[in-house]
C-alpha cells in the first residue's frame, strides 16, 4: 500500500464493512487478549479506508449521504464491537478537521496509513506562546490511542487574562498533536469493548502551532454538503448505530441457538420458550423501527445539507431522539436476551456473552445519555436548546 497517497476506492463503505466483518471474527480473541484491535484487521481497515470516512473525498473521505456510514457501523459492530468503535472514533477526529485551513488538513491527514484518536474533553490546558500553545494534560478513555499517529485533544486556554478553571469566560481549543509528544499509560482493565485500548495518555509541554489549533466557531474551509452536517448529533446516531449492531448480533446469535438446540423426543428446547420467542420478535422489530427512525432523521439532514440549508432545532432533536431512543433499547433487549438464554448467556463462546458487555460499555458514552433526550424535547415545545454540542 502506498502510504502517501491516497488509494482510489470503488467499495461502498458497506460493502468494504461485510468483508472485514468475518476477519473480525476471526480475529475476536486476539483482540481481547490485547485490548486493541487484532493487528491484521487494523491493518484491513486501513486499506478499506474506512478510518477516513470523515474527510473530504480528496483525502480518502466518503463525502456522500452519511446514512451509509451508519450502516458500516452496525455492520461492523455485528462482528465486533471494538471494530466499530475504532472506525467511529476516527470519523470524529477526521471530522474536527474540517476546521483546519487546507493546507494543515493535507499535512495531517496525507497519510494514507494513518490512524487517529480524539478526546473532546477539556482535560489539558493549553498556555498561550509565541506562536502557538504549550499544551500538557492527561485524559482518560483515549480509544485506539496505542494504534494512532495523531491525536486530537481538547484543552483548557490560559494566559493571563483568561480563566484557569472552567466555567464562565473559559476559553477551549482542539489541538492537533503528533503520537511522538504522546505517552500512553496503560489503564485499559475492562470488560466492555476492551479491544478498544481506550488507556489514558499524557502529555508534557507539547508546543503546538496555531494552524493546529480549532475551535467550533472556526471557518470551515472545504465547504461540501457532509462538511456542513452537525457534528453532535451524528456523533450520537454513530454510537446508536454500534449498539443497533450489538442488538442484531445477540438476536441473530440466539436464533441459531435455537435452531442448533432441537432435541425431538426430549424436553421442551430452547426455542419452545414463551421468553425466547417474545424477546426475538421484540428484538426484531425494535432493530427494524429504531434503524428506520433513525436512519430517515439523519436522510432529512443530508437533504437540507446538500440544498445548504440551515437545520431547524426539530430536525436536529429527531436524530439526538432518534439516537438515544435507539441506543437504550438496544442495551434492554441485549439484557433481556441475555437473562432468557440462560446458562448458555454466560459462556464467552457464544456471542451473547460478549455482546453483553460491549453494549453497556457503549452506553456509557455521554453522546447518548438521556439528558440529550431532554435536549430534543426542549425543542419540541418551543424551548432553544442550551446543550454545548446541540447545534454543533
Amino acid at each position: 500500500m502506498n502510504t502517501s497517497t491516497v488509494q482510489t476506492k470503488t467499495m461502498l463503505p458497506t460493502e468494504a464493512a461485510k468483508e472485514i466483518y468475518e476477519l473480525a471474527i476471526s480475529h475476536r480473541e486476539e483482540t481481547e487478549q490485547l485490548r486493541r484491535l487484532a493487528p491484521a484487521v487494523v491493518e484491513r481497515i486501513k486499506e478499506s479506508g474506512l478510518f477516513r470516512m470523515g474527510l473530504p473525498k480528496f483525502l480518502g473521505g466518503w463525502e456522500d449521504n452519511p446514512v451509509e456510514v451508519l450502516k458500516t457501523y452496525e455492520i461492523l459492530s455485528s462482528g465486533e464491537a471494538a471494530v466499530a468503535w475504532s472506525v467511529w472514533n476516527n470519523h470524529l477526529a477526521c471530522t474536527f478537521g474540517r476546521f483546519l485551513d487546507e493546507d494543515s488538513m493535507r499535512e495531517i491527514y496525507k497519510n494514507y496509513s494513518h490512524v487517529y484518536a480524539n478526546s473532546a474533553r477539556p482535560e489539558g490546558f493549553a498556555e498561550i506562546v509565541d506562536g502557538g500553545y504549550n499544551v500538557s494534560g492527561r485524559w482518560s478513555l483515549v480509544s485506539g490511542c496505542e494504534l494512532s499517529d495523531w491525536f486530537v485533544m481538547r484543552c483548557l486556554v490560559t494566559s493571563d487574562d483568561l480563566p484557569k478553571t472552567l466555567g464562565p469566560g473559559a476559553k477551549l481549543k482542539l489541538f492537533f498533536i503528533p503520537k511522538e509528544d504522546i505517552k500512553v499509560i496503560d489503564t485499559w482493565s475492562v470488560g466492555g469493548l476492551r479491544g478498544t485500548g481506550s488507556h489514558d495518555i499524557e502529555i508534557k509541554d507539547a508546543f503546538v502551532q496555531e494552524k493546529y489549533a480549532i475551535d467550533f466557531e472556526d471557518t470551515v474551509h472545504v465547504d461540501n454538503a457532509y462538511n456542513r452536517l452537525p457534528i453532535g448529533c451524528l456523533n450520537a446516531a454513530g454510537c446508536a448505530s454500534i449498539a443497533l449492531g450489538l442488538l442484531k448480533s445477540a438476536t441473530d446469535e440466539l436464533i441459531n441457538l435455537c435452531l442448533e438446540r432441537v432435541t425431538p423426543g426430549k424436553n421442551p428446547d430452547l426455542r419452545d420458550r414463551a421468553s425466547i420467542q417474545t424477546a426475538i420478535a421484540k428484538s426484531k422489530n425494535t432493530l427494524a423501527t429504531m434503524r428506520a427512525q433513525l436512519h430517515s432523521s439523519v436522510e432529512t439532514l443530508w437533504e437540507e445539507s446538500l440544498k445548504g440549508n440551515e437545520f431547524t432545532d426539530i430536525q436536529l432533536a429527531d436524530v439526538w431522539a432518534a439516537s438515544i431512543e435507539a441506543a437504550t433499547a438496544s442495551r434492554a433487549l441485549v439484557s433481556e436476551i441475555f437473562a432468557v438464554t440462560g446458562t448458555a448467556s454466560l459462556y464467552t463462546k457464544y456471542k451473547i456473552e460478549r455482546v453483553h458487555r460491549d453494549v453497556h460499555a457503549v452506553l456509557q458514552h455521554g453522546i447518548v445519555q438521556p439528558h440529550w433526550l431532554n435536549q430534543a424535547g426542549m425543542a419540541y415545545v418551543g424551548l432553544k436548546p442550551n446543550g454545548a454540542m446541540f447545534r454543533i
